[in-house]
């Protein structure tokens, strides 16, 4: 029983969150109410959720030694010893092998997706987290994943205006994330676990938030003001959840830089009530506008 309980925690419940972007093709493709493809969406969360237990069962064995080190995650099973290596090992190949293996057998296109976002894990693990901007490129395109995933396994085709919200708002998520980690290890002066870091700066980080924040709610008022948006949905009304987006967004900066917060994004937006009721929000004017013009 401990260590099923130890294993539960390896595989961070608390970020399937991120799972979520796979409903986005199901809404915007307005098929949110075809229960055939309500299944496939939740199967295809599902999946992603074994795909990431697996990947963060893994990356805390490649992390071992730098996780013992820091503040937070060396309470986690593994560094803390609450489990053994082989055992949390044997796990993520589990995860990992069942999630690609139901992925394949529900849609090729979803397997391919699937395996692609298992290499590009594996990829970052080894290597690309240790390259400064191809880090935080690499972590939000897994978003962008997500979100392929959902439209892939119902057969839509997602508007590339929506994926390319997706991807931005990812990066500004990632990049909060990274510099609220260096802004820790800065104020309190501690050691970088997590050597990418050091290439980094605040001014730097800050930067790049600002230009991503920017960059994601002008895609995002292109798309819901575009014409061609309106004949697709046969309403030009979807600009009124735009309100919803300029709040979350600035909301979510304000957590960042004013409260010292966002170092756990999954954990912020589901424990901030301003954030929840304001994300609820948006989906039910999107749904309303959508679905019921």
């Amino acid at each position: 029983m401990r260590y099923i309980v130890a294993i539960i925690k390896s595989m961070r419940p608390v970020q399937w969150i991120k799972n979520l972007f796979v409903f986005a093709g199901l809404i915007f493709s307005q098929e949110f109410f075809d229960i055939h493809k309500v299944l496939l969406s939740f199967a295809a969360f599902a999946i992603f959720c074994l795909l990431a237990s697996g990947v963060y069962i893994f990356n805390d064995i490649v992390d071992l030694p730098a996780d013992r080190q820091h503040p937070t995650k060396k309470f986690r099973p593994l560094p803390s010893g609450e489990i053994p290596v082989w055992l949390a090992a044997v796990f993520a190949i589990v995860f990992v092998g069942s999630g690609l293996l139901w992925a394949f057998d529900l849609d090729s296109g979803l397997g391919i997706v699937a395996a692609t976002y298992i290499l590009l894990q594996i990829l970052y693990s080894f290597a690309l987290k240790k390259l400064v901007i191809v880090d935080i490129l690499v972590v939000a395109s897994g978003f962008l994943l997500r979100a392929a995933a959902g439209a892939v396994v119902i057969d839509v085709v997602i508007s590339s205006w929506l994926l390319l919200c997706t991807s931005l708002l990812a990066l500004f998520l990632v990049t909060a994330k990274r510099r609220q980690e260096l802004a820790r290890i800065v104020s309190n002066n501690s050691n970088f676990t997590r050597d990418v870091l050091r290439n980094y700066s605040l001014p730097f980080l800050d930067e790049l938030i600002l230009i991503e924040i920017a960059s994601t709610i002008t895609a995002y008022s292109l798309y819901v003001f575009s014409p061609e948006t309106a004949a697709r949905f046969g309403t030009a009304y979807l600009g009124l959840s735009l309100p919803f987006v300029l709040y979350g967004l600035f909301r979510y900066l304000f957590l960042v830089k004013v409260m010292s917060k966002g170092e756990s994004p999954e954990k912020l937006v589901v424990s901030d009530p301003p954030f929840i009721i304001n994300l609820l929000l948006w989906i039910l004017i999107i749904i309303v506008i959508i679905y019921f013009k």
